[in-house]
């Protein structure tokens, strides 16, 4: 007879309010895959079909192909539509890759010092005012930290192969920023301009399409929502497919 297996989901995003919290209990009926998980995930909770439809799974810090076996016990983390991409990041992440406190500069100015360099670039982004012609008050700042830490890692190193510079470094900030608070660096050194201004505006366009890092916006009506991101790329679908 068909096996059912339990399966602990966290929920990232704006899934967890659709879903009903940040972890929840799925019994999931064969086959037991991903892309099982997400279609009775879906028909489970209806109102996150169109979410879920749009979401990868991650086991840990790596990506799941939609048909790869899951067992039961496992710990299935929830991807959505990503849009910088809840779980706390691991002590070695902290003040590395992702930090819930202030960001540092000064600490990456003479992290990444190099006196072969004579480029620098330093991209910063920060909470504005306005968006979609609504008023600001803050933004949540949620990542799923194995994940988000490992691709900032990956992107770095991309980066460092695909350009003739010397140094790339991310940081990203977690939890609630006011206006003006620096949510993500970029930091790149290079012996001349052109490669490290390419390099900068590369890292942070990867940055945006693939890390874990979720943005939940507050107005100053009082309400909320999260901002509409981009699907991250699976390991069997490219995101340039």
């Amino acid at each position: 007879m068909p096996q059912t297996i339990d399966i602990k989901l966290e929920c990232h995003g704006a899934l967890s309010a659709q879903m009903g919290g940040d972890q929840i209990e799925l019994a999931l009926a064969e086959p037991h895959t991903p892309a099982s998980l997400l279609s009775q995930a879906a028909a489970q909770w209806p109102t996150a079909t169109g979410l879920l439809s749009r979401t990868a799974c991650a086991r840990g810090d790596r990506l799941l192909a939609p048909n790869e076996a899951l067992a039961a016990g496992d710990t299935i983390a929830l991807i959505p539509p990503v849009s910088g991409g809840s779980g706390e990041p691991a002590t070695d992440v902290i003040n590395h890759h992702l930090s819930p406190d202030k960001l540092d500069l000064d600490a990456l100015m003479a992290e990444t010092a190099d006196d072969s360099c004579g480029a620098l670039v330093v991209f910063g982004g920060s909470v504005r005012l306005t968006n979609n012609a609504r008023e600001v008050v803050s933004m949540d700042y949620s990542a799923y930290g194995p994940l988000a830490a490992r691709t900032l890692a990956d992107i770095e190193r991309e980066t460092l192969q695909a350009f003739d510079i010397q140094v790339c470094r991310l940081q990203h900030r977690t939890g609630r920023l006011t206006l003006g608070e620096i949510s993500v660096y970029v930091v790149v050194r290079a012996v001349h301009r052109r490669p490290a201004f390419d390099a900068a505006s590369h890292a942070l366009e990867e940055l945006k399409a693939r890390v874990a890092v979720w943005k939940n916006e507050t107005y100053a009506d009082g309400s909320s929502a999260y901002l509409e991101g981009t699907a991250v790329p699976q390991p069997e679908r490219p995101r340039d497919a």
